[in-house]
């Protein structure tokens, strides 16, 4: 089983490593820089020291050999005859070559992330073995002190994680235990000076812990300040792209729409389609596919994209397609491609004819709309089947019904959105409280119930934020409307005027 989830997590940390690698790059190569020249200057005093002791014992100045001589005498007072000043002195050497090295391979070197851990770790090492070489050698004041004070330095300085901060001190505790047993003779302060040396770097790796959680957290609070700030923008696309899909409102010819969506998120899963053809006589047949995809944002509208390519593709075969092939069509493509993901959807689909003066429809489980006559009378337009994807074409029977639809009336129809809205104390606007508005709204003109029933809404949740995408949809016939060969249809007008009469 392939494993897709955890992108952002691994995006996060691949930045973060990115990050660390350039604040250590950058950071390793001041502090070796730094550091080797405190070294230079002290080692520079020392010598110097050492030149001035040569001229206070009356050495001949004059005379380089004799100064060398002199510097080498002092050199023998202060560290001790034989090879563990010999030995002091190369591993010196070597510790200038080896900074002098870093900083070279750094500053010209495009160097991995693990070399860089591993150089950081190996100069503080380089710094460890050259106390314990002055401490075998017998030099005063040689111990780890410096050691312990570089690496606490390191700690506050690199990026370190715990385990890097680790890695040196242990390295460095073990070679010391190793030169009190081979080198200086083993003793009880051996010990006890190791237990002492690893309690005192106890605070330095703790800086470390606390300063890696520290960026650890700043990181992902950045990580995520930016990501939210690029989602937001391609949810800003994506709605735009997403809103293109829907229709103009149509405020001319026979049959008109108007239509007002507020997605709960930025896109949502409810949609809407229409398509109007014009017969040469001037009627128009108009067909109307209202949707609500289960589930909000991203999903949901990747899947009405989806849906509205399959609904152009079946009106671009056939224009003047009924409700119920439709309703039939959209059930097999969901069933097959969507409802193995637990994907459905409710659909209302209509047809208006206005030469028959009709409007057919057919419904899979969507609320059912509201046919408001020119009298005021309000009629239901029902599911006439199941919703979409819950059963295969087999066991689907897309039932089509057909009403009266005369200039004057008007169809609203609407997603779950509307319906289920709930106030502060949980109740539902329900479709008896639409049904009750749409009833009463006798001086309300057509074109105008999608902004009424929106404000009914949003009255109703009294400041709560919606809990659905909401979509409502007004198909309308104006008395006395224009037909498309210029001309008033006098007959649809009378019909109109006919249902006013008592």
């Amino acid at each position: 089983m392939t494993r897709t989830g955890g992108l952002e997590t691994l995006e996060f940390r691949h930045e973060f490593r990115a990050e660390t690698d350039r604040l250590l790059r950058g950071r390793l190569l001041w502090f070796a820089v730094i550091w080797l020249a405190i070294n230079t200057v002290f080692t520079v005093g020392i010598f110097g020291l050492m030149a001035w002791q040569s001229v206070a014992s009356d050495a001949d100045t004059t005379n380089p050999v004799s100064v060398l001589q002199a510097i080498q005498q002092a050199v023998v007072n202060t560290y001790g005859p034989g090879w563990r000043t010999v030995l002091l002195v190369v591993l010196t050497g070597a510790w200038y070559a080896f900074y002098g090295s870093v900083i070279w391979r750094v500053w010209r070197s495009q160097l991995s992330e693990a070399r860089i851990v591993q150089l950081s770790v190996a100069l503080i090492v380089a710094d460890g073995l050259l106390g314990i070489t002055a401490r075998a050698a017998g030099v005063p004041f040689g111990n780890l002190f410096m050691f312990w004070f570089i690496h606490l330095v390191a700690c506050c300085v690199f990026p370190w994680t715990v385990r890097q901060a680790l890695i040196p001190l242990a390295i460095i505790v073990g070679l010391s235990q190793v030169s009190f047993l081979a080198v200086e003779g083993a003793s009880l302060y051996s010990l006890f000076g190791s237990a002492f040396f690893l309690l005192a770097a106890a605070p330095a790796v703790g800086i470390c812990w606390f300063r890696n959680s520290q960026r650890l957290q700043k990181s992902s609070h950045k990580f995520l300040r930016e990501k939210y700030g690029m989602l937001r923008q391609e949810l800003a696309y994506a709605r735009q792209i997403h809103e293109a899909v829907f229709p103009d409102p149509k405020e001319t010819g026979a049959v008109r729409y108007a239509y007002q969506y507020q997605p709960m998120r930025q896109i949502g899963g409810d949609f809407l389609f229409v398509q109007t053809v014009t017969k040469p006589n001037g009627h128009e047949i108009v067909s109307v596919v209202v949707m609500d995809v289960t589930g909000h944002g991203i999903p949901a509208a990747l899947s009405v994209n989806r849906l509205h390519g399959e609904i152009e593709l079946r009106f671009a075969d056939d224009a003047d397609i009924a409700p119920g092939e439709v309703l039939e069509r959209l059930n097999r493509y969901v069933y097959l491609t969507m409802a193995k993901h637990s994907l459905f959807v409710t659909a209302l689909c209509l047809r208006v004819d206005t030469e028959r003066g009709l409007v057919e429809w057919a419904s899979g489980g969507h609320p059912p709309a509201f046919l408001r006559g020119v009298d005021g009378t309000v009629r239901e337009l029902g599911s006439t089947a199941f919703v979409l994807g819950a059963c295969s074409e087999r066991d689907f029977d897309p039932v089509e019904e057909s009403c009266a639809f005369h200039p004057g009336d008007s169809i609203i129809a609407y997603t779950d959105g509307a319906s289920e809205a709930r106030d502060q104390s949980g109740r539902m606007v329900r479709i008896s409280g639409l049904r009750s508005m749409i009833a009463s709204g006798d001086r309300i003109e057509s074109g105008t119930w999608p902004d009424r029933v929106v404000d009914l809404v949003t009255a109703h949740r009294g400041g709560l934020p919606s809990e659905d995408d909401t979509l409502i949809i007004e198909l309308y016939r104006p008395l006395g409307a224009v037909t498309g060969t210029g001309g008033v249809r006098e007959d649809e007008v009378a019909a109109g005027a006919g249902a006013l009469s008592p």
